[in-house]
């Protein structure tokens, strides 16, 4: 854990409201298949979670920055605890559709809260420890991998959806809660416009010339137009994997119930194993050479995995995956952090998240056109070599990082 005392209580609102949304989501998903029998249905209420990032997330990154961003996280999490009790409905017959307007309206809260997080971390740990934080914080996301489905599952096992339901929302309470115990930062405000708007009109306007100001920070800034790109690949290629990964697993290699469950487990170990190393690559390596050796194995490890009907090999990728993967997250992370003035934080991330939705969308749509035809394993081979690509075009990340302020600012 790294050792700063206003990094911790964000760092462990983050663990638990992360807990609360992996149980939910392994219990969602097993009802609305148990209720329906449809692949639709899931693919449905996957659908409903890319929606909210490629239609709000970069307006949910103007916010970021123009508000409070410990009010925002304190005030998203308790708004999202009340809309997931509304999943209580769900379980009525013929309410199934509450699930989706639920999750799509609790995604949309989540989307301030992710940015304001993101762009609130360096005020609170410093630059020279800040990929060092970007790396507890990944070691948290495993953990919360590990606990949030073997819990969710036990709930719905004793107490059914609506154990699941009851704990998520008070997952958010408690992240709320130590959220209250994260300092007061000054606040720092973006550029705008001259005088205050006199109207609703007036608000909009300048809420698009905050989002442009952002774009120009993103256009102008090579390093974080290269993590653009760098991102898009890798999150399509990881994008792909989600809807191929189980008819490969399950119909090429022939594995069973515990086997899948053992491969979970392995995955697990190599991503908590890769978020304890990161901590101490990142302040060893430069960022760029991290992320052009990570996400290079990680498509490489990909290709030879995936192209190969063996289990045991399948065992080996998988440990041998996820520690370079997080390590080069974290370093994508650090770099972006570093790389953006504090101001425009919460809009680059916003566009982040716009685009990682666009690009889940466009996957999810696809694989559900073609997979069917072209099989799982063409599906992985493709989302190998996208991510090999991105370890090439990451050859092309620019080695200074200094902040910009936008042309014309």
């Amino acid at each position: 854990m790294l050792n700063a005392p206003a990094f911790v209580p964000l760092w462990l609102g983050q663990v638990i409201t992360q807990v609360g949304d992996r149980a939910l989501g392994l219990a969602l998903g097993y009802y609305v298949f148990r209720e329906t029998g449809s692949v639709t249905a899931t693919a449905l209420l996957a659908l409903s979670g890319y929606l909210p990032g490629l239609l709000f997330g970069s307006f949910a990154g103007v916010l970021a920055d123009r508000w409070d961003r410990r009010r925002v996280l304190i005030i998203s999490q308790l708004l999202q605890g009340v809309v997931v009790l509304a999943l209580l409905l769900a379980t009525r017959p013929g309410w199934l559709w509450v699930a989706y307007a639920v999750m799509f309206t609790e995604l949309t809260l989540s989307l301030l809260a992710l940015p304001a997080g993101a762009a609130l971390l360096p005020t609170l740990v410093g630059a020279g420890r800040l990929g060092r934080a970007n790396a507890t914080l990944s070691v948290g996301t495993t953990v919360a991998r590990l606990l949030g489905p073997p819990l969710g599952g036990l709930l719905v096992a004793r107490s059914g959806v609506a154990g699941v339901v009851v704990f998520d929302a008070l997952s958010f309470v408690l992240a709320a809660l130590c959220f209250t115990r994260l300092p007061r930062p000054v606040p720092t405000a973006a550029p705008r416009p001259d005088g205050p708007p006199d109207s609703l009109l007036g608000s909009w306007r300048a809420l698009a010339a905050e989002w442009r100001a952002g774009l120009r920070v993103i256009a102008g800034h090579p390093v974080i137009l290269s993590l653009m790109a760098v991102l898009g690949l890798t999150s399509l290629g990881g994008t792909l994997v989600d809807p191929a990964y189980m008819p490969f697993v399950q119909g090429v290699l022939r594995a069973d119930a515990t086997q899948v469950g053992l491969l979970s487990s392995v995955m697990g170990a190599s991503t908590l194993l890769g978020g304890l190393s990161a901590a101490w690559a990142v302040e060893r390596f430069p960022l760029r050479r991290l992320i052009v050796g990570g996400t290079v194995l990680v498509g490489a490890l990909m290709l030879l995995t995936y192209t190969q009907a063996s289990l045991p090999l399948m065992f080996v990728g998988v440990a041998l995956m996820g520690l370079p993967m997080v390590v080069a997250n974290v370093a994508t992370s650090t770099l972006v952090q570093l790389a953006t003035p504090d101001a425009y934080r919460g809009r680059v991330y916003g566009a982040l998240g716009t685009t990682n939705a666009l690009v889940g969308v466009i996957a999810a749509g696809g694989a559900a056109l073609v997979g069917a035809r072209v099989g799982p394993v063409a599906l992985l081979t493709v989302a190998g070599s996208l991510t090999l690509l991105a370890g090439v075009v990451a050859t092309r990340l620019p080695s200074r990082t200094e902040q910009v302020a936008p042309a014309g600012d």
